[in-house]
């Protein structure tokens, strides 16, 4: 089950190489809901760009502190300035469950480039 969650993984960062442009990586905390219990731990996330203001996939592995386990996860986030906010889905390695999770930490994050100002020319 491990390397079909690891390929999964691969296969949807693979799928999203555009937005692979300028990935960052993010250091923070995780609550977990699943099997009628509230597990909290430490991660860190992979996101699939750096700009501030965004939404971003992210891809992660966390230490859980109530299951003293690891647990792989795919999730959403949204980046701000040097922090994140994220849902998340994950697999725990020792039990072999799967729950849900909310997380949220820091990151470094670029402001967003603006396009070049273009004349009408063509020129700028």
């Amino acid at each position: 089950m491990k390397k079909s969650l690891i390929a999964a993984s691969a296969l949807a960062l693979s799928l999203a190489s555009p937005a692979l442009a300028d990935p960052t990586v993010g250091f923070g905390l995780n609550l977990t809901f699943g099997g009628g219990k509230v597990n909290t731990g430490v991660g860190v996330r992979l996101f699939s760009n750096d700009e501030k203001d965004k939404a971003a996939a992210s891809l992660g592995l966390d230490y859980m502190f109530g299951t003293q386990s690891f647990r792989g996860s795919l999730g959403a986030a949204y980046l701000m300035d040097n922090s994140y906010i994220e849902l998340n889905g994950g697999y725990d390695f020792n039990s072999g469950g799967f729950d849900f999770g909310i997380g949220g930490g820091g990151t470094n994050t670029q402001d967003q480039v603006a396009p070049p100002n273009v004349g009408p020319s063509g020129t700028t």
